[in-house]
């Protein structure tokens, strides 16, 4: 019988340890999440990423940031961490933001919104800003509720409204096919085939 992985997430927000808990479940032999950490933003992943590196002997580490404005993945990569990753660590970059992953599929996310399936591009990773383009994107919805939950109120400050992530996190869990995203996101294939391949050794 194939054993879990115990399995440590480190994410910069909870809308990306939504992202990692829901495909992480589909894997076998299965991640079994004792744990997370961060949700602070990059700098918690950045300044951490070395110690996360040592104590991967002991458990696995599945490490999520998003690109943002730096380039390219292999330059973040290099800049953060330039020695190898212990195998049992994965760290994997959302090109733009997370939300890029949830745009890839855009019939879900278009029938989440209650809009036309052409306002989303199929190359979601072009979008240069995606949390803003999904708030655009929400101020045409047919849904009260979505306006309500994604759009800045314009009487508090913010640049995403009330109920911002919680409305995601709805999507990810009753609509998103990461399966249907895969085929619309490089970065996202990579991180699927990166965990379909793990395979953990802790013998060291």
């Amino acid at each position: 019988m194939t054993r879990d992985i115990p399995t440590i997430l480190v994410v910069e927000d909870v809308l990306s340890e939504g992202v990692l808990r829901k495909m992480l479940r589909h894997f076998d032999p299965k991640f079994s999440v004792i744990s997370c950490l961060g949700r602070e933003g990059y700098g918690f992943i950045k300044k951490n990423l070395p110690a996360f590196n040592r104590a991967a002997n002991e458990v696995c580490y599945v490490i999520m940031t998003d690109l943002d404005d730096n380039g390219c993945a292999p330059t973040l990569r290099k800049l953060w961490h330039p020695e190898p990753f212990h195998p049992n660590l994965l760290f994997r970059i959302s090109v733009v933001e997370v939300e890029a992953w949830l745009l890839a599929h855009c019939r879900g996310f278009a029938r989440f919104l209650g809009i036309p399936r052409d306002r989303i591009p199929v190359e979601s990773h072009r979008i240069r800003h995606p949390k803003e383009f999904i708030i655009e994107l929400a101020r045409d919805s047919t849904k009260q509720s979505i306006r309500e939950s994604l759009v800045p109120r314009k009487t508090r400050r913010g640049r995403v409204g009330p109920d911002y992530n919680g409305c995601l996190l709805y999507f990810v869990d009753r609509y998103w096919s990461f399966q249907a995203a895969r085929n619309n996101s490089d970065s996202l294939d990579r991180a699927l085939k990166a965990c379909e391949t793990y395979r953990a050794d802790f013998s060291r």
